[in-house]
Formats: structure tokens, sequence, C-alpha cells
């Protein structure tokens, strides 16, 4: 399955990521032995079906994952309303460039994550994030759960309409559940 960029002027270079869907990130994400989620501010603005915005699927993802999360941007003060406590508070910069370091982890035990998880952080943006661990962090593989194609992801799910995105992000809960195969 090709996929293209969302947008245009994204040149990734010849490694791109691997357009999946929700049943290949759930078992992606299943395998990790060490997982981080980063959560940026398009989460909190982001519905993903009746009531329920991206910090709401995070907060789920996160807890049948038992993966830490990292809040970026101004999503703390939406967790904590949730009575959800994420691992760290961060920009997102910060924590791109510290998981350069292999020895890093977001709980200091000098373990390193091996699959991180992008999700709600504006398209720019993470392009950029993305790049940098995709040149300066092979150590770590990389899956964005985004509703758009990200080429500098390791993993990524294709340009997706918006029902076909919330479809392919419940699948991803239902295989970490053990209800999706």
């Amino acid at each position: 399955m090709a996929s293209a960029p969302w947008q245009f002027g994204n040149v990734p270079g010849p490694r791109t990521a691997t357009p999946i869907d929700g049943k290949v990130a759930g078992r992606l994400i299943k395998v990790a032995k060490k997982p981080l989620i980063v959560v940026g501010a398009e989460a909190m603005r982001t519905s993903v079906g009746e009531g329920k915005t991206l910090i709401d699927y995070v907060i789920e993802l996160a807890k049948l994952m038992k993966a830490p999360v990292v809040a970026t941007s101004n999503t703390l003060k939406a967790f904590l309303e949730r009575n959800f406590q994420p691992a760290a508070v961060m920009g997102s910069i910060e924590v791109t460039d510290r998981l350069q370091d292999p020895s890093w982890s977001v709980d200091g035990s000098n373990q390193p994550h091996d699959l991180i998880i992008y999700i709600g952080i504006t398209y720019q943006l993470e392009s950029q994030l993305l790049s940098t661990l995709k040149n300066f962090a092979t150590h770590l593989r990389t899956l964005t759960l985004d509703r758009y194609y990200h080429p500098n992801a390791t993993f990524s799910f294709p340009n997706l309409p918006e029902d076909k995105w919330v479809e392919n992000l419940n699948m991803v809960l239902k295989v970490l559940s053990g209800e999706g195969k």
C-alpha cells in the first residue's frame, strides 16, 4: 500500500514509513518492550466519537499498554481533569531531543524506550520531530497514530477519512485487549 505525505512539501528521502492499519499497529504496540506515548495539544481538540476526545483515547490506550505518557504543550490540565497522571510533562522538542540519547528513559531507569508513539501533534511539527528521530536516533522505532501519513515515522497510518481513522484507532484497542486478531 503506497502512501503520499499529507503535505507535499514534506520530502523525507529514500526511507519512508511503512503504511499500516489498526491491527498491525496494535500488534506492534503489543510486542514493544518499553513503549512511550507522546501527546500534543491537538489531542484536546480532536474528536474520536460521541463525546470522546483523542485525550480520552490516549488514556485508554496507555492503560491497556501500561505505558508512560508524556504530556506536551498544555495537555496536562486535560489529563488531570480525567484523573490521569502523565509520567512527564515537557515540550515535544525537548522529549524528542532526549530520546536521541540511547540511555534516556522517561522513568529514569536508563533503559531506552523501543517504540515511540506520537499522537495529537500538529502535522508540520510532528514531521520534524519524526525526522529528527529517524536520522539521529536509529535505536528507536516510531509509530504515529494520527489521521495523516507521516513519511518520517517508521510506521504510520495512511491518509484516512475521519471515520476510517477512528475505526483503526478502535482496532488498536481491540488488539491490545485481546478482542482483535
